[in-house]
């Protein structure tokens, strides 16, 4: 089976004072607890490594696994919660200065600490002033930009034109006879 933990075979019978010193360790951990890991450290010996407090991670270091608070993802170092974050992807870096509050724009927020209810997002002028957003509370309205922003607005009837405005939805109908002459 694979993955499958198994002794190996030391070629004959041995007592169990040579087999527990075969390889120098035996595989009795004298100490194992939970959320211990077992390990390769080296190609003959296997070896526990005690649990991580909370909040640490696995990393390699010098080929072999250790925990740290703060791991190095090649040149990047991700700090521990509350301190400065960075890491590169592949859309570019993400650095998020604030881990409370309100997370700015230029820091890939919204720069806004509530929302507007049944509303929709828009920018600002500048792109990095908060978000801001046009709430749509009456059956039937769309956004229409205009100069001074996007603004909530329905759609009015015209002359021959009518607007029945419902709940997601508009209809518009058209009242008037159309004559084509031919000549």
């Amino acid at each position: 089976m694979a993955n499958e933990f198994k002794h190996k075979d030391p070629g004959g019978e041995l007592t169990q004072a040579e087999y527990i010193t075969s390889d120098g360790t035996g595989h009795v951990f004298a100490s194992q607890a939970a959320g211990d890991i077992l390990y390769a450290s080296s190609t003959t010996v296997l070896t526990r490594l005690g649990k991580g407090a909370d909040g640490t991670v696995l990393e390699l270091a010098s080929g072999l696994p250790a925990w740290t608070a703060s791991p190095t993802i090649g040149a990047t170092s991700w700090a521990n919660a509350g301190h400065a974050h960075a890491a590169s992807n592949s859309g570019g870096t993400i650095a998020i200065t604030a881990t409370t509050g309100t997370l700015l724009v230029a820091n890939g927020g919204t720069g806004a600490t509530s929302l507007t209810d049944k509303a929709v997002l828009i920018s600002q002028d500048s792109g990095t002033d908060a978000v801001g957003s046009v709430a749509l509370t009456t059956d039937g309205q769309i956004i229409v930009g205009g100069s001074g922003g996007p603004a909530a607005a329905t759609i009015t009837a015209g002359s021959g034109i009518s607007v029945t405005n419902g709940a997601n939805s508009i209809t518009v109908a058209n009242s008037l006879s159309v004559i084509i002459a031919l000549s």
